[in-house]
């Protein structure tokens, strides 16, 4: 029987600092980053916590179910409910901005961003969407919460296993399915249309839920196999090895290793990092991810993320941004040289913090108190 004591893990606040930070070098850092695969590691990393996190709410939840007799459809409320309140207000806050200032093309996507389907405008038309790109994610994440609940909360725990490893090998068969049906030219150049798909992050979604399952049913299984470094260290060395055997394809694209593996792999590592993250302190990355400014903030990397596209976006900022508008009072911001990039991801960073904290204090923190009404 899984406890109903709440269980915090304040280590993965730390996850989500390395998490938001690899996405923000990736987006900011362009003309000096070398590292073209830093922004999608950080996404995997979401997509394997949330996996994580939810699945451990979702066994706690059919667990109680179980034990009191009652219709998991009210759990099933109920973590719609609580999701709601967590994520909502400041996407649609951020939706707002964007119709009050008219940013980037928001009046085309309105209807498809308020429905959370942005990633699905992206596969339809083929194309990306600027300023609004990033929240592709979100709405993974959210089609992911419309199914997957059902799996957990009316299926019996012996099944939970045979799920969570059918999902990992659909998100690896989707994406393969994709390399071998599609002409070079559409993989080499629209190979996004993909990695939008919320069915190609299943197996992100599925090894965060593999986690939750061995840390909750197999504990002492967990205990032993995640204790040792050795497949953390094991982990980074294969990410990078598929990585290299992608940079030296032919294509840039079209390769098994980027289209197929990269992402796999990628969770694989995400996968091993959370779990020694939740398992020990004593080692030094453990101390790194309870430090007290990487932990605060890990906790307002939502709002981070959510807005830092605002604050400044490398591909879509004249006009569109905050970087942008103080560029035009300061033209220096605009030359393409490592200190001037390096000092205006410094006044980016600073602004985005802003916003999260303000965000966090005054509009997700008080919202989160009514998290446990029902």
């Amino acid at each position: 029987m899984i406890s109903s004591k709440p269980v915090y893990f304040e280590q993965l606040n730390g996850i989500r600092f390395i998490a938001v930070f690899l996405v923000l070098i990736d987006h900011w850092l362009i003309p000096i980053n070398p590292f073209s695969f830093l922004g999608h590691l950080g996404v995997v990393i979401f997509f394997v916590l949330s996996g994580f996190l939810i699945t451990r709410i979702l066994f706690e939840n059919a667990e109680s179910c179980r034990a009191n007799h009652s219709s998991p459809i009210v759990k099933m409320a109920r973590f719609i409910y609580r999701r709601s309140l967590r994520i909502f207000p400041i996407y649609f806050l951020l939706l707002a901005m964007g119709a009050i200032f008219s940013i980037s093309n928001f009046n085309q996507l309105v209807y498809w961003l308020i429905t959370y389907t942005p990633n699905i405008y992206i596969i339809v038309n083929n194309t990306w969407i600027g300023t609004w790109d990033h929240l592709w994610t979100l709405a993974v994440e959210e089609q992911y919460y419309l199914f997957f609940p059902m799996l957990i909360l009316f299926s019996y725990a012996r099944n939970y296993f045979k799920i969570l490893v059918g999902m990992i090998l659909v998100g690896l068969a989707f994406r393969f399915f994709f390399f071998l049906t599609n002409s070079h030219d559409f993989k080499e150049n629209l190979w996004f249309v993909a990695h939008v798909n919320t069915i190609s992050a299943l197996d992100s979604f599925g090894l965060g839920g593999l986690l939750a399952y061995l840390h909750t049913y197999k504990k002492d299984f967990y205990e032993r196999f995640f204790s040792n470094s050795y497949y953390l260290l094991s982990s980074i060395f294969f990410y990078f090895f598929v990585l290299i055997l992608s940079k030296y394809s032919k294509y840039d694209h079209d390769n098994i290793w980027a289209i197929v593996f990269e992402r796999f792999f990628a969770g694989l590592f995400s996968f091993f990092l959370i779990a020694q993250a939740i398992g020990s302190r004593s080692w030094m990355l453990g101390r790194f991810l309870t430090f007290s400014w990487v932990s605060y903030i890990g906790q307002i990397s939502y709002g981070i993320y959510l807005y830092h596209n605002v604050v400044y976006n490398y591909y879509h900022e004249k006009g569109n941004t905050i970087i942008g508008y103080l560029a035009s009072f300061l033209p220096n911001l605009n030359v393409e040289l490592p200190n001037f990039i390096l000092i205006k991801f410094i006044l980016s960073l600073i602004i985005v913090i802003i916003l999260a904290s303000f965000s966090w204090f005054f509009i997700e923190k008080p919202i989160n108190r009514f998290k446990n009404r029902i």
